[in-house]
C-alpha cells in the first residue's frame, strides 16, 4: 500500500499581512495527477497528503486524501520536511509552482537613499562607491515594518531573496521515494526544454520530470515531455494524459 505526496497550485510570498506575491498557478494538474491515481490505483494507495494554497484547486473527494494547507515556500518545506521523516512516502509528485524568490524586506526610495547617503558619509575616501552602494542595499536595516504597509508610502522598493529548493530536499530525506519533478520555462526550443528538464532531473535525482512550456498551455491543452533518468522520454498532450503517464511510471516500477 503505498503513501503518496502530491503538491499543487502555487505559493504565496508575504510582503506583509495583507500583501502577497504568488503566481497564476491554479493546481488543476496536481488536481488530475489525484483523481487518476484514485481511479487506477485506489486499491494500492494507503494515503495521499495534497498540498495546496488555499486558492487551489481542491482535490477530488476521498478518505484516502488528506488536504494539508500551505502558504509560503519555507512553510511547505516545513511541511514536507515533517512527512518525509515522520511517515514513509513512497511517491512524492512536486506539482505546484514554488516561488524562486521571497520578501527580504520593503522599503522605500526616500529612506533607502537616506541609508546610502549616510553609509558614503561613513566610507573611506578610497572606498569603493558602486559595491558599498551595493553591500548598503543588500544588508539594509532602513525598513517599513508593521502590520500592514500604509497606502500612503509612495515609491515602495521591495528586496527578494532566493527561497530554499524544497525539490532538493526530498531525496537527501527519503532516498527510495520515487520523485516526480516538474519544470516549467516559456517560448523555447524542445531541445532546451529537455536539457534544463535533465539537469533538474540529474541535480534532484529525480524519477521522472515533466517538463512543459506555457507557450503549449491553453485550456485542454498541455504538451508536455516526461523524462526519465536513461534519457528517455514519453510526450503528452493533455493534463489527463500527463496524469495517466505519471501514475504508470510511478506504479510501474514496483
Amino acid at each position: 500500500m503505498k503513501k503518496i505526496v502530491i503538491t499543487a497550485g502555487g505559493t504565496s510570498e508575504p510582503i506583509d499581512t495583507v500583501r502577497f506575491i504568488t503566481n497564476s498557478s491554479t493546481g488543476r494538474l496536481g488536481y488530475e495527477i489525484c483523481a487518476a491515481l484514485l481511479k487506477q490505483k485506489a486499491t494500492e494507495i494507503e494515503k495521499i497528503y495534497y498540498l495546496c494554497p488555499l486558492r487551489a484547486v481542491r482535490p477530488p473527494e476521498s478518505p484516502l486524501v488528506e488536504v494539508v494547507t500551505s502558504g509560503g515556500t519555507a512553510n511547505l518545506l516545513e511541511t514536507v520536511k515533517r512527512l518525509l521523516t515522520e511517515d514513509r512516502i513512497d511517491i512524492f509528485i512536486h506539482s505546484m509552482a514554488v516561488s524562486d524568490y521571497t520578501v527580504d524586506y520593503v522599503s522605500s526610495a526616500s529612506l533607502l537613499s537616506l541609508e546610502i547617503s549616510e553609509k558614503l558619509k561613513e566610507s573611506e575616501p578610497c572606498e569603493d562607491t558602486c559595491t558599498l552602494i551595493e553591500e548598503t542595499i543588500r544588508n539594509n536595516k532602513a525598513v517599513l515594518t508593521g502590520n500592514k504597509i500604509s497606502s500612503d508610502e509612495k515609491d515602495l522598493i521591495i528586496k527578494l531573496k532566493p527561497t530554499p529548493k524544497v525539490i532538493s530536499a526530498i531525496k537527501l530525506l527519503s532516498p527510495g521515494t520515487f520523485l516526480v519533478g516538474f519544470k516549467l520555462l516559456s517560448g523555447v526550443t524542445e531541445e532546451e526544454l529537455r536539457r534544463v528538464g535533465m539537469n533538474l532531473l540529474q541535480k534532484n535525482r529525480c524519477d521522472l520530470v515533466v517538463a512543459n512550456d506555457l507557450a503549449n498551455i491553453s485550456g485542454e491543452r498541455h504538451k508536455a515531455l516526461l523524462l526519465r533518468p536513461d534519457g528517455s522520454f514519453l510526450r503528452a498532450g493533455t493534463k489527463a494524459e500527463i496524469a495517466n503517464l505519471i501514475v504508470s511510471e510511478a506504479f510501474g516500477k514496483d
